[in-house]
């Protein structure tokens, strides 16, 4: 009966150990935290050309970034060509990946 008890008690006393650690780790993880940058600095290695008659930005979706204009067309670019700021000619206009026409 003596051993039982000294059996018991050594597994209680591995579990609190074990449970105490763990709370300890908890507490003193520090917390994963991102921060978003403050100011755009205006400096980037990727522009991409839209022109201004595919009308306004709508938004985003998996079919890529949406433009409607004033017709109601609706464009969506899915995969932007990406080309340097600082190059001596202008880039490209972006070609379209998904086209709706009203009728």
């Amino acid at each position: 009966m003596n051993r039982n008890f000294i059996t018991i008690g050594r597994i209680s006393l591995f579990v609190l150990i074990g449970l105490a650690g763990v709370i300890v780790g908890r507490i003193s993880a520090p917390a994963t935290k991102v921060n978003a940058q403050e100011k755009f600095s205006g400096i980037t290695d990727c522009t991409a050309v839209v022109p201004k008659s595919w009308g306004e930005f709508k938004g985003a979706s998996e079919y890529g970034l949406a433009f409607q204009d004033e017709n109601g067309v609706v464009r969506f670019l899915l995969h932007p060509a990406c080309t340097a700021v600082n190059s001596p000619t202008d880039p490209p206009p972006a070609a379209i990946d998904l086209e709706v026409k009203r009728r």
